[in-house]
C-alpha cells in the first residue's frame, strides 16, 4: 500500500433537525479494502452518498487523490476515478447484460469499438459472458451483483465503494464474491465496502471504521472490532453478525 486515495474530512451532514453524520473522518489508502460498518440507521449510506456526491455535506471536505472534490457532481466524480454499487441493486432488467455495461462503457470512451472491447474485457473478467444476451432481470442475485460490478469496472475507477454487496445472497454466493473483491484487490482496486455484518468484513477488510447515530466510534483491524466495548454495545440487540 502507498498513498491516500480518499479521505472524508470531518464530515457533517444535517436532514433538517436530524444530524446523519457528525464530524465523521475516514482515511482510505491505496490497495486497501476498507470496511464501513454499524447498524442499521448509523449513516454508512449516507457517507458513501456524501463522498459521491448525491448528497452535500454541511460541514467538512472530500478530498480524492489529493483534490477538494467537495463541489464537484456526482458524474465529476465517477470520470476522476469513484464507482459505486448500490444496496438496492441498479440494472435496466429488459435490457441484456452486454447493453448494461455497454452503456456504462460508452460514457466513459467515445469510441464505439474501444466501448465494447472494453464491455467484452470486463464481462469475461467477471465470468458474465455466457450472460450476455440474457436480460439482466433474469439473472440470479448473484450474477446481478457482478453485472453491477461491471458496470463499475468498465470505468476502470482507482476506488470502488460497495454499499452492502453481500446482502440478498446465499452464504455460499457471499464467498464467491468474496474471491471476486479479493481477486480485484490483489490486482491494485482499492476498494471501501459498507457492510452490516462483521463476518464478511473480518475475512477481507483491513481495516474498518464503525459508525454509530452518525459518530465515528472505531476505527482499527475488524478482529479489534468485535472485542470493542463500544461496538458491542452499539449492536446489542442486533448481535454481532
Amino acid at each position: 500500500m502507498s498513498g491516500v486515495v480518499l479521505e472524508a474530512r470531518n464530515i457533517t451532514k444535517r436532514f433538517g433537525g436530524l444530524v446523519a453524520l457528525k464530524n465523521v473522518s475516514v482515511s482510505v489508502t491505496e490497495g486497501e479494502i476498507y470496511g464501513v460498518m454499524g447498524p442499521n440507521g448509523s449513516g454508512k449510506t449516507t457517507l458513501f452518498n456524501v463522498i459521491t456526491g448525491l448528497l452535500r455535506q454541511d460541514e467538512g471536505k472530500i478530498i480524492f487523490m489529493g483534490k477538494d472534490i467537495s463541489r464537484l457532481p456526482p458524474h465529476a466524480r465517477a470520470r476522476m476515478g469513484i464507482a459505486r454499487t448500490f444496496q438496492n441493486i441498479r440494472v435496466y432488467p429488459h435490457l441484456p447484460v452486454y447493453y448494461n455495461v455497454a452503456v456504462a462503457a460508452l460514457a466513459k470512451y467515445r469510441d464505439k469499438k474501444e466501448a465494447h472491447q472494453e464491455t467484452l474485457r470486463v464481462l469475461n473478467l467477471m465470468k458474465l459472458l455466457d450472460d450476455a444476451w440474457r436480460p439482466a432481470g433474469s439473472l440470479t442475485p448473484y450474477k446481478l451483483k457482478l453485472t453491477e460490478f461491471a458496470r463499475a469496472l468498465v470505468l476502470k475507477p482507482k476506488i470502488m465503494l460497495l454499499d452492502e454487496p453481500f446482502a440478498g445472497l446465499t452464504p455460499g454466493e457471499s464467498e464467491m464474491l468474496i474471491d471476486v473483491i479479493r481477486d480485484l484487490n490483489q490486482n491494485g482496486m482499492t476498494f471501501v465496502i459498507i457492510e452490516h455484518k462483521l463476518r464478511y468484513l473480518m475475512k477481507i477488510a483491513d481495516r474498518v471504521a464503525v459508525l454509530c447515530f452518525g459518530e465515528k466510534i472505531f476505527e482499527g483491524k475488524p478482529q479489534e472490532a468485535v472485542r470493542d466495548k463500544r461496538v458491542i454495545e452499539a449492536y446489542i440487540g442486533g448481535g454481532l453478525e
